[in-house]
């Protein structure tokens, strides 16, 4: 590297915002996949067929994988699930007729590839806001900016010396659920299914650890997205109370989205998230419910899907406010640029008014002229306006809304149910 080569990334190095490092926080799975260059497209073709053809494996191995059954009586099996109605089927639980397992598989496996594209995408979030315009920030505040960023990672690295001890904690507690259900382990089809469950660890079969190691790490995803996401909201929240930067939308739209497609990735995968957790708690709920009891599973699912719900709303609620502050004060320029253009027209067409000094000739005060140049004027500027009104009051894909609300009534049912049948 020259001489002028060093100078001139030493000046990017002091001039560009510092990103972020969720990496830092999971030393246990997404570290090292990050540390061996995974792309995110790999880990998310990769993942589900690992995640899945394991299941279906551990399954077989038991001799309890198919369940066969007509179609019209695994609709009304479905249905006994969902409503915690008795079944007259058969008294065995093979991996097919475990429903809440097999959407939890897919859920756990859709969370590692989410959490990872989320993590990849916030690691390079700042400097991409900033080369999009989309962040401008005060000489004055640039360097306690700066050292705000850095005690973020700080802190992440700080939570990642206990992502070890939380991915050995999850794995206990599905040891502990898995054994304390024996007796009531979807006892609303029937009693003793435990002991014909693909997953069972008494006795033991492949299912069952592979149970416990999937479901483990479905809950170790959970933990280190929310320790990103309560981390984040935290700093959200503290650069809103001293206004250390400008956030807002790229008039010039180079990424077809006003400069925020890097950030609407990231919103976008927190909205994944949200309907993986859930959907996840919702069809966990089916196993936390016989281990643990209706209360402890209502607070467990409520702190469970409170913490994701809060930390999606929060970011969501930031970039909006901000977004609505940028879009009023957008406006206002362009209604200031008006008043002092048409002031400008006025006295270019002037005689009585000189322009820069110099006395404008008679024969210039053409009305004409003047009202072409006022429409063309107000033409442009309110086609400006429009466009601002077009600006989106945050970066997300609307599509997702609607799986969201309906995942969320899936949970609440799970909570409302349980409490229902209790206080009976």
């Amino acid at each position: 590297m020259t001489v002028t080569q060093a100078a001139r990334a030493e000046a990017t190095a002091l001039t560009s915002l510092p990103d972020l490092q969720p990496f830092n926080i999971d030393p246990v799975l997404l570290g090292p996949l990050r540390g061996a260059r995974a792309r995110p497209q790999w880990i998310s073709a990769a993942v589900p067929v690992l995640i899945f053809g394991l299941v279906v494996w551990a399954a077989a191995a038991g001799d309890l994988l198919f369940w066969r059954v007509t179609p019209q009586a695994l609709w009304a099996d479905v249905w006994n699930f969902i409503a915690h109605r008795p079944s007259a089927e058969a008294a065995t639980v093979p991996l097919l007729r475990d429903y809440p397992s097999i959407v939890l598989t897919c859920t756990i496996a859709a969370a590692v590839a989410l959490v990872y594209h989320l993590y990849g995408d916030a690691a390079k979030l700042h400097s991409d806001l900033e080369k999009s315009g989309c962040v401008t920030v005060k000489d004055a505040n640039r360097a306690e900016l700066t050292q705000m960023i850095n005690e973020v990672n700080e802190r992440l690295s700080r939570w990642g010396r206990f992502s070890p001890l939380a991915f050995v904690l999850a794995l206990i507690l599905m040891v502990l659920v898995n054994l304390s259900m024996q007796a009531e382990l979807f006892a609303f089809l029937g009693p003793g299914l435990y002991q014909h469950w693909w997953a069972s660890l008494t006795p033991l079969r492949p299912g069952g650890i592979v149970w416990v190691v999937f479901g483990g790490i479905g809950i170790y995803m959970v933990y280190v997205e929310a320790v990103l996401g309560l981390t984040y909201v935290s700093f959200l929240r503290r650069l809103h109370r001293q206004q250390k930067y400008d956030f807002t939308a790229n008039p010039l739209n180079p990424d077809g989205f006003f400069g925020w497609s890097r950030l609407r990735q990231v919103i976008t995968n927190l909205q994944a998230g949200l309907v993986c957790t859930l959907l996840s708690a919702w069809t966990f709920s089916f196993f936390l419910l016989p281990s643990v009891g209706t209360v402890a599973t209502v607070v467990v699912l409520l702190i469970f899907v409170g913490i994701v719900v809060y930390v999606y709303f929060s970011v969501e609620t930031n970039f909006r406010r901000q977004v609505n502050e940028s879009k009023n004060e957008q406006a206002l320029q362009v209604g200031a640029r008006i008043s002092r253009q048409l002031a400008a027209v006025e006295q270019r067409f002037d005689v009585r008014a000189p322009l820069d000094g110099v006395p404008r000739q008679p024969g210039r005060d053409d009305p004409h002229l003047r009202d072409t140049d006022r429409l063309l004027l107000l033409l442009v500027s309110y086609r400006q306006l429009e466009y601002i009104s077009m600006i989106p009051n945050t970066p997300i894909r609307q599509k997702w809304l609607i799986a969201g609300v309906l995942s969320l009534l899936g949970t609440l049912s799970a909570i409302v149910i349980p409490l229902l049948e209790y206080f009976q």
